[in-house]
């Protein structure tokens, strides 16, 4: 139970609009990203997450790779077509309620894409 304390997470939207892109292709463009902060047995980076539905590629379903984080769930992971690992992006389709903000959402792996961020137009 020690261990469950200190392992937590803080989901805040991101507040800024992001792009993502692989070799120059878009693969994400949202204004409704999340930014989720979680620590554990260290603190570990930030990880972004979109809405599936800002995603603008087919992202494919790879059943390989499972993991289950005790805050967040049961992850599922995703292809990019055949030329990638199955590591390309994940997400939680019935998250944990400690992280229920990120259900209906994606992260895509950093080790793959380039992140751009821009201030969002609040006129």
């Amino acid at each position: 139970m020690e261990h469950e304390k200190r392992h937590y997470a803080v989901v805040d939207p991101f507040q800024r609009k992001l792009t993502i892109q692989k070799d120059g292709q878009v693969i994400a463009q949202s204004e409704n990203a999340l930014i989720l902060k979680e620590v554990g047995r260290s603190v570990y980076d930030p990880v972004l997450y979109v809405p599936k539905a800002d995603v603008v590629v087919d992202l494919v379903s790879e059943a390989k790779r499972q993991s289950h984080c005790p805050i967040k769930g049961d992850a599922t992971y995703w292809n990019l077509g055949e030329k990638t690992s199955n590591y390309f992006a994940w997400s939680y389709e019935n998250p944990h309620p400690k992280s229920g903000k990120i259900g209906g959402y994606v992260a895509i792996n950093p080790q793959y894409v380039s992140f751009l961020s821009e201030p969002l137009n609040l006129n």
